[in-house]
């Protein structure tokens, strides 16, 4: 005989379903772990891909390397043409030496600038632009110095350009250079005006000023001047086509001062009768001094 009732009903329903709201552990457990491996397998996977990319530029990297050493030591990059631009008083032949000579066989390895700096050391040469010609050739654009000024040296006239660099001893075949000639240079020779190259460059330049700042107020004017002398930068001398006087010009206001005595009518007075002048000094403003006042005589001018 089975007796029931609905309070023990109830109790199996109970017992044999989950109550609402609540997790079942064993199912939370199989989440976590699920969680854990999909975590585990992306760690995996990166570390893959950091492998691979890592081998892909270790690859690469060595691949470079491997055509670097090639190209620098390969026989078809040897160094065959030189070809030289631009010489008209520099031997191209010399240029070609000296490339020969500090190039170190390969031209990929060849340093241009230190190439630059030896071929400049050739007196003529201002500047020199160097190009490799792949595989084995090599150009030069050479810009030479232009002669620009004379000088005296020693009793002999010498060629040298803006900068006061010397080019050669002065010949018919530089044609004429209508310029003063440069008085009053440091050293007696080529090896001794080197040596004050400095100086005899600052000498020039300011000479140079002076004859752009005098030409500024007329061409004619430039044109008057036969020689300057550069012995003292604070004292510029010069001396005119048409008369022997030395003439003091100081060291500024050069045009002011040429010019008032161009149009000096005592100083047009004394050219006029032929009446020597040893100085005229125009360092004073509104002034011009006149020493030493001689007739073609000789005898003292009233």
């Amino acid at each position: 005989m089975r007796i029931s009732t609905k309070k023990s009903r109830r109790i199996q329903e109970e017992r044999s379903s989950p109550s609402n709201g609540r997790k079942i552990p064993v199912r939370k457990k199989t989440s976590q772990k699920i969680g854990k491996n999909r975590i585990t397998g992306r760690r995996v996977l990166s570390a893959v891909r950091m492998t691979g990319k890592l081998g892909g530029i270790l690859l690469i990297a060595a691949m470079i390397l491997f055509v670097c050493i090639y190209v620098y030591n390969s026989e078809k990059f040897h160094l065959d043409d030189v070809a030289i631009y631009g010489c008209k008083e520099t031997e191209p032949a010399r240029l070609e030496q000296i490339v020969r000579e500090n190039v170190p066989g390969n031209i990929l390895r060849i340093d241009l600038g230190l190439l630059q700096k030896q071929l400049v050391q050739e007196k003529w040469i201002r500047h020199v632009e160097i190009r490799r010609v792949l595989p084995s050739g090599i150009i030069l654009y050479v810009k030479e110095r232009v002669p620009s000024v004379i000088l005296e040296m020693s009793g002999q006239l010498m060629i040298a350009d803006d900068d006061g660099i010397l080019l050669d001893a002065y010949a018919p075949r530089y044609g004429k250079l209508d310029v003063p000639v440069f008085k009053g240079i440091v050293g007696k020779n080529t090896d001794s005006y080197g040596q004050y190259q400095e100086e005899n460059t600052a000498r020039i330049h300011h000479a140079l000023n002076m004859l752009s700042e005098i030409e500024s107020g007329s061409p004619d004017y430039a044109k008057m001047i036969s020689e300057v002398d550069i012995s003292d930068r604070s004292n510029l001398k010069i001396m005119l086509v048409d008369n022997t006087a030395e003439i003091y010009l100081g060291k500024e206001d050069y045009l002011n001062r040429f010019r008032e005595l161009i149009d000096s009518d005592e100083y047009q007075k004394f050219k006029s009768r032929n009446i020597s002048i040893p100085v005229v000094d125009l360092r004073f403003d509104n002034q011009i001094i006149f020493r030493g006042i001689r007739n073609v005589s000789g005898s003292p001018s009233n």
